[in-house]
């Protein structure tokens, strides 16, 4: 249950992260960022990239094997939506955090859009967590 794993990284972006992220002042978070965004993405990006590989690969099993399985196809395509608004929304986002270039006023506006993407992201998450477990317990005798 790779998808667990990254809904629990999520959560914890969400919860620790992110709260400390917007007490500080922009400067000094984009330092922060800048410095420690790499350890986070060494964690996460093959966490979602193998949490979607898994979610798709067991959805087309099931498709495959005629079992059909909504929960299955449910937590694929929720893992799917996490993928895709980080790779549309989250990652240039981060890029441009460390990219030196932006105002603090276009720092705090840049970080609550991506706040309120992140919260979307862990929404999916944990969709897709509860319907793999639903998934996984349909299958058991």
């Amino acid at each position: 249950m790779l998808v667990g794993l990254l809904a629990g990284g999520m959560v914890l972006i969400e919860v620790v992260l992110l709260p400390f992220w917007r007490s500080v002042p922009p400067a000094e978070f984009r330092r922060w960022f800048t410095a420690n965004a790499p350890r986070i993405r060494t964690l996460m990006v093959p966490l979602g990239a193998g949490a979607a590989i898994a979610s798709v690969a067991s959805a087309v099993t099931d498709a495959f094997l005629a079992r059909r399985s909504p929960a299955s196809l449910t937590a694929a395509a929720a893992t799917v939506g996490v993928v895709a608004v980080t790779v549309t929304v989250s990652e240039p986002a981060n890029h441009r955090f460390t990219g030196g270039s932006l105002t603090d006023t276009e720092t705090t506006e840049l970080l609550g859009r991506w706040a309120r993407w992140h919260h979307l992201r862990v929404v999916l998450g944990v969709v897709a967590t509860a319907a793999a477990a639903s998934a996984i317990g349909r299958r058991r005798p």
